[in-house]
């Protein structure tokens, strides 16, 4: 039994609130990598050129969020059953992918910097215009954390989530390389290593952040479960539904900000084809009020076998076995009557 698409227009809202939200990030950053390259340049901060860089990366991903909430938001079609969805988790993916890459690439630069201070070299003092853009990079992306992630919650979107904390990472990352900066400026020659190891610690908050969400996101295109938890709750709300006597081969998954679920259901024997569809309808209507009514439900009901020994009541088919117990291909004759 699917579900029938009733959510289109608030589907489609959706994704137009959260292109907007994304159009706004997108004009944030695009001011900030041209401000943060400039003062880069100009105040000779290695610091402040890597905060650059993530924010011109940020730019890209921007592109590709809006892109994808324009593609997430097209109804079901023929080649597209479920919607399109898992474009926005292709695009959460790809901005933590590219933010992975662009942590690397300032961990590369920031460590040359740092060899060229221990072979005996010295490092050109930074200018007063890189640590005032690294104020105004804190004002701006703070902000931003603060809408994009107040949105994000709003609209249950992971990938705006994934922007939220990445405004949030910038955030952190520009207070490290205005403090790396700061001491270059004022604190003598000597601490002008305190500009490339501050670009390290943009580095490693940049990675900290951008590994669980690039995970998080490949799982989910790789069709991975919902966590052990949600599931259990499932077979618990399955278990509470009149007429239900177990449940097994429960398959969940992700798709886009939307949860797919199947499973078949235990009725009595004796059951008709009505009685069996009403529970099956029952039993939709628990998944949905536990993960909204954009979710997709398949639920497969089946009579009571005749032999009860060794039967799982509620089974959620992570037990190894690949038929779990009372499987059947197909619903038997006698509940078609």
């Amino acid at each position: 039994m699917q579900r029938e698409d009733k959510q289109l227009p608030m589907k489609n809202d959706r994704a137009r609130q959260a292109e907007r939200v994304s159009w706004v990030g997108l004009g944030a950053n695009a001011f900030l990598a041209l401000l943060k390259l400039s003062a880069g340049f100009a105040g000779n901060s290695a610091a402040m050129i890597a905060d650059g860089v993530n924010s011109l990366s940020d730019l890209g991903t921007d592109i590709v969020a809006v892109v994808s909430f324009r593609i997430t938001g097209r109804p079901i079609d023929r080649s597209h059953g479920y919607g399109h969805g898992k474009f926005e988790t292709l695009a959460t993916a790809i901005i933590g992918s590219a933010l992975l890459a662009v942590a690397v690439g300032i961990f590369f630069g920031g460590g040359e910097r740092i060899l060229t201070v221990l072979r005996g070299g010295t490092l050109p003092r930074p200018g007063l215009v890189a640590l005032a853009a690294a104020a105004v990079s804190i004002l701006i992306k703070e902000t931003l954390y603060i809408f994009t992630r107040r949105a994000a919650l709003s609209l249950s979107s992971d990938a705006l989530m994934a922007k939220a904390w990445d405004h949030r990472s910038d955030a952190l990352a520009s207070m490290g390389a205005m403090v790396g900066i700061g001491g270059a400026i004022f604190l003598g020659p000597k601490a002008r290593v305190l500009d490339p190891l501050a670009a390290l610690v943009v580095a490693a908050i940049i990675l900290r952040i951008a590994f669980p969400i690039t995970v998080k996101s490949l799982s989910e295109l790789l069709e991975g479960s919902l966590s052990r938890e949600n599931e259990e709750e499932i077979m618990q709300a399955i278990s509470e539904v009149p007429g239900v006597e177990g449940a097994h081969h429960l398959r969940t998954r992700k798709v886009g900000s939307d949860v797919a679920v199947e499973v078949h259901i235990i009725v009595a024997r004796d059951l008709g084809i009505t009685e069996a569809h009403n529970i099956a309808t029952e039993v939709e209507s628990a998944i949905r009020a536990l993960h909204g009514e954009g979710t997709f439900v398949s639920v497969h009901p089946e009579p009571e076998s005749g032999d009860l020994q060794g039967q799982v009541p509620f089974d959620d088919g992570h037990n190894g076995m690949e038929d779990g117990p009372g499987h059947h291909e197909r619903v038997p004759d006698d509940l078609h009557e």
